[in-house]
């Protein structure tokens, strides 16, 4: 769970504020928001997995693979760090966030699943370099893909085989489910009868 702290301030503040903290912090409408630490290991395996995972077709396409200390300004009071992001803007070694991110991947923790499914989903939506959301959850085979087909118009993909494969073609890759969760031992996830 997040624990709110005093604001407020402009994304361009909070990013000169967080450098040098160690503690994890988002800007949530100008507001500081201290992220809670110790996620599961679960998370962190399926978190990596994808970095090393896409990290290949990045380099080759001229992105950048980073995990969750790399920013996304989603706005001018928002600041959010996503668990990874594939960055196509210009190389920039000093930069503390991306600049042409194209790709943004939250793996779900129970404390900011509905965050992650409104509020980021909204920003992220927003940003006209992203052209792929990816929302992981870790325990479980679910993966849900928003793609971008138009400027306003996304589609909505879901995988839950580990069989399965996410083509990314906007980066030239291919995410395997078996790769996100490998050394992991998810559930499968129920289906609704009716269900496609």
């Amino acid at each position: 769970m997040a624990v709110a702290e005093p604001g407020p301030m402009s994304a361009d503040a909070f990013l000169a504020w967080i450098a040098g903290r160690s503690e994890r912090w988002e800007l949530a409408d100008g507001v500081p928001v201290r992220m809670m630490a110790g996620a599961k290991q679960s998370h962190d395996v399926v978190a990596s997995n994808i970095l090393v995972a896409l990290v290949p077709a990045a380099k080759r396409g001229g992105c950048r693979t980073t995990a969750s200390d790399t920013a996304v300004r989603t706005g001018p009071i928002n600041v959010r760090f996503p668990d990874v992001v594939v960055d196509c803007g210009p190389p920039d070694s000093g930069a503390r966030e991306a600049i042409r991110p194209v790709l943004v991947v939250e793996v779900a923790s129970p404390g900011t699943l509905v965050v992650d499914l409104t509020d980021k989903l909204d920003e992220y939506r927003r940003i006209a370099s992203i052209r792929l959301i990816l929302l992981v959850e870790p325990d479980a085979v679910a993966a849900k893909l928003w793609r971008r087909v138009e400027p306003d118009d996304w589609t909505v993909e879901r995988y839950d085989d580990l069989d399965a494969r996410v083509p990314l073609p906007e980066i030239g890759a291919e995410l395997g489910l078996a790769d996100v969760y490998d050394t992991l031992e998810p559930t499968r996830r129920l289906r609704v009868v009716g269900e496609g």
